[in-house]
């Protein structure tokens, strides 16, 4: 009755209803929907008469608002083979991260993706095996949220949502260890009194004794097969149900094969049983679960320290009053006190109070940071010497060390090129190693070459020794072991095949403000009348400092106070609206000189040119040539001159003016930073071409590349031009990877084959990139590809090793070297040496750091 109402058509958009169908009574007559979406729009068209007028309903504005909308569905034909309705393009989806418990393999994860993918209303699924993570994209219109739980408990495994607690997985390992330690308590029993039986040790018993002991091995082996391998045999279970062959699968026939046959044994009144052979198996594979599972908590380890930052409780201050609040009760420009040894819950800045504070676990730098008045703090970070208060800035999710969880759960939650290609010929293999196992069982048998035990034998150890643990393992350990490395040395990847990509670059385009440079600006000089005063003189604390810093030395002439009294306060009044580097400079020099800066209206901002406004009816503009350009006429100023000087020395230039004419030039300084021209080297030296493009002047740009090394530069570039830079060298087939900070970066760094983000940069530039760089030097980027390179060596090692085992490993099954026994020590083996591998992969990262 189920089947054939599950395809009765629903009374709103005539797709199947489904096996959960939606009834809701209407004007005393039953209608069956497929979902709650459809429902209610049924319930609006009836309220607001369309039904009942005979119109069709699908030509009504509402119902075609609610199909736009995605509150019902497409109405499209649906797939014999996929039970989910397509989802019309543009409805709100909703991700869930989801963690489970008993993924023993590979083959695990798939089978969770496809029951996952062929529910009605999820978009995506991935099912990462290394860190027990399964990540849907869903569309909760049409699948509410605890269904997803719901689908991957019937698969036979715990699933709960993922909250970086790791209570579930300490339940789940101590329930295997008391299934090891049952196992193994009576494995040694059996195998007792098996060797007592099989020597003779009791041939001077009577026959109806030694008739007995094969009972009580059957005994004592029970427990071992029903509870200690409960799991084994309930998944090797619920992959029978759901048609798929897995891992669990081999083991389950193996071990159910040895058992049935000794039991039937037994009641013959034969003593050559094999119940030491079936226990020895659980025992030996339950011991490999336990190491997996050691091994898998440690390189993810990563994540849950991150966890482990974020405080619970926050000590708010308030009318001169400090309480214990939950976090969450936090509120942005709320102000709350550290004391020294406490983590900071919420990024601000200081109001109060002088101090240190480490935040090594964030940026991957060692040393204390000095924190002042107005000093930046970030969330997880340890104030280290005194009290400070601190406003509050960023709070829950959107603090950093919130998007730095975000970014790692991400990256731990994606697979590699590779992973999904070892997947696939994980569950061609376990397939294929079924029929091998009965081929080698009818030949022997059969053929006459052997009796039927040993047949038996045979071909419970081609399926024990043959299961594809070491295979499924040789990739996601060493990648989680890289992602977790990384993200200790401050550099986060969002994307596990960001690994797998930086190996592969040819091209890196590096952005030159903030990225090759410090990005912190300062107004060197000026030129706005012939009268000029020496920089020393007029602002002598800045230029000295710049001048010791900067090459080459700041010699240039200013003009008289003219510039402070009359241009500096509608410069900076402009610029106070801009986030731009060059427009902090104009205001941190015009704050220095104590100058009053006039509001700006009107102001609009021309990304990777300038910006314009209105100051007392003057339409004010200040940026470079091009924007000079289409304000005014350039060709053939009085500031050409000194524009162009100042640019052959590197310095960044800036025309102003109004109402059609240029009144002046600025020009500013900025310092490269010390370890580029190291980058760009070690760059080369790996083969990798680099390019800086620029939305600066076209000697400026000249002038930094020549300092750090580069191999070309691209000058007055927009931000759509950095992208088309990007367009235009992958499709020459060139890989390429982008290095940016700022706003302007972003469209850049998502069109790039790997985006790289410094942390100093904007939010977005951090959101729009696959790796982020937690401190703001260069030094990161070589780090990065080190790290990729290791990692991939390991990789392949894994791969090569549990090949060659499986390969091997068959052929002596097959040909009767091995016995059950030493097929699991060799499987338990082979596990091992790719742990191992793979924790000397993360010894190494983290001796390197």
């Amino acid at each position: 009755m189920k089947e054939e109402q599950a395809n009765y058509p629903c009374d709103l958009c005539q797709l199947p209803v489904g096996r959960h169908p939606f009834q809701r009574q209407f004007n005393h007559e039953t209608k069956w929907f497929c979902c709650l979406g459809c429902t209610n729009v049924y319930a609006i068209l009836l309220e607001s008469g369309v039904i009942d007028s005979g119109e069709d309903i699908r030509e009504t504005e509402i119902f075609k608002r609610s199909l736009q909308l995605g509150l019902i569905s497409t109405g499209r034909t649906q797939s014999t083979k996929k039970s989910t309705l397509e989802i019309p393009q543009g409805t709100p989806t909703e991700e869930a991260l989801i963690q489970v418990s008993g993924m023993w393999c590979s083959s695990c994860a798939w089978l969770i993706e496809h029951a996952l993918s062929n529910e009605r209303g999820v978009v995506s699924a991935e099912a990462f095996f290394a860190s027990d993570l399964v990540k849907v994209r869903y569309c909760p219109q049409y699948l509410p949220p605890d269904r997803i739980t719901q689908r991957i408990k019937q698969l036979g495994y715990q699933a709960s949502e993922y909250t970086g607690d790791n209570e579930a997985a300490q339940t789940e390992r101590r329930d295997l260890i008391l299934r090891l330690g049952i196992a193994g308590f009576l494995w040694l029993n059996i195998m007792t009194l098996s060797t007592a039986l099989y020597v003779g040790y009791f041939e001077q018993i009577n026959e109806s004794l030694a008739r007995f002991l094969p009972f009580v091995l059957m005994a004592l082996a029970a427990p071992v097969i029903f509870f200690s391998a409960k799991t084994i045999m309930q998944l090797a279970w619920q992959g029978f149900i759901n048609r798929t062959v897995r891992m669990e699968t081999l083991l389950g026939l193996g071990i159910l094969a040895a058992y049935v046959y000794s039991s039937i044994q037994a009641f013959r009144g034969e003593t050559h049983v094999y119940f030491d052979t079936a226990s020895a198996i659980v025992t030996l594979v339950l011991l490999g679960k336990l190491i997996e599972r050691g091994a898998k908590e440690r390189t993810s380890k990563a994540i849950t320290m991150l966890y482990r930052l974020m405080p619970k409780k926050v000590r708010l201050y308030a009318g001169g009053l400090e309480k214990f609040v939950s976090i969450e009760a936090l509120s942005v420009d709320d102000i709350f006190v550290v004391k020294a040894g406490e983590r900071i819950p919420a990024d601000g800045v200081v109001v109060e109070g002088a101090s240190h504070t480490d935040e090594s676990l964030l940026t991957g730098e060692s040393s204390p940071i000095a924190k002042g008045i107005d000093s930046p703090v970030v969330s997880g970070s340890v104030n280290v010497s005194s009290v400070l208060h601190i406003r509050a800035t960023k709070v829950g999710n959107d603090t950093t060390l919130a998007q730095i969880i975000r970014l790692v759960e991400h990256a731990l939650s994606s697979r590699s090129a590779i992973e999904r290609t070892v997947d696939k010929v994980s569950r061609i293999f376990v397939p294929g190693v079924i029929v091998v196992a009965v081929s080698t069982f009818a030949i022997c048998w059969l053929g006459g070459f052997t009796n039927l035990g040993d047949a038996l034998m045979r071909a419970i150890t081609v399926l024990v020794i043959a299961c594809p643990c070491a295979l499924g393992m040789a990739t996601p350990l060493a990648i989680t072991a890289a992602i977790g490395a990384a993200s200790r040395s401050g550099i986060l990847v969002s994307d596990s095949r960001v690994l797998e990509t930086i190996r592969k670059v040819d091209v890196v385009i590096l952005d030159k403000t903030g990225t090759i440079t410090e990005g912190n600006f300062a107004l060197l000089d000026f030129d706005i009348q012939p009268e000029t005063v020496m920089l020393e003189n007029f602002i002598p604390t800045i230029a000295l400092q710049l001048q010791n810093s900067l090459q080459p030395p700041v010699s240039e002439n200013l003009s008289d106070g003219i510039f402070k009294t009359h241009y500096l306060p509608m410069l900076a009044g402009l610029e106070r609206c801009s986030e731009h580097p060059l427009g902090r400079a104009v205001i941190n020099y015009a704050e220095h000189e104590n100058i009053d800066i006039t509001e700006a209206r009107e102001v609009q901002i021309h990304k990777g040119l300038g910006i314009t406004g209105k100051i007392s009816n003057k339409r004010i503009f200040i940026g470079n040539r091009k924007l000079a350009e289409s304000e005014a006429r350039l060709s053939g100023s009085q500031f050409l001159e000194s524009a162009n000087q100042w640019e052959r020395q590197g310095r960044t230039v800036a025309f102003f003016g109004w109402q059609g004419a240029i009144k002046g030039v600025l020009a500013f300084g900025d310092q490269v930073k010390p370890e580029a021209r190291q980058v760009v080297n070690d760059l080369r030296a790996r083969g990798i071409k680099t390019l800086i493009v620029s939305g600066d002047a076209q000697d400026t740009t000249a002038w930094i590349t020549k300092q750090v090394g580069a191999d070309e530069f691209i000058a007055e570039a927009l931000p759509d031009d950095k992208t088309q830079v990007i367009e235009r060298l992958q499709q020459q087939g060139k890989v390429v990877a982008m290095i940016g900070d700022g706003i302007n970066d972003a469209p850049a760094l998502a069109k790039a084959d790997l985006g790289i983000a410094v942390g100093s940069g904007a939010d977005l530039a951090m959101r729009a990139a696959a790796m982020v760089l937690m401190s703001n030097s260069l030094t990161k980027v070589i780090e990065a590809f080190e790290i990729s390179r290791k990692t991939w060596r390991v990789v392949r090692q894994n791969l090569f090793w549990a090949f060659v085992y499986n390969t091997l490993s068959i052929s002596l099954a097959v040909t009767g070297v091995l016995n059950p026994l030493l097929a699991a020590a060799a499987m338990l083996l082979s596990s091992l040496s790719v742990i191992g591998n793979s924790q000397r992969l993360s010894a190494s990262l983290q001796k390197r750091k």
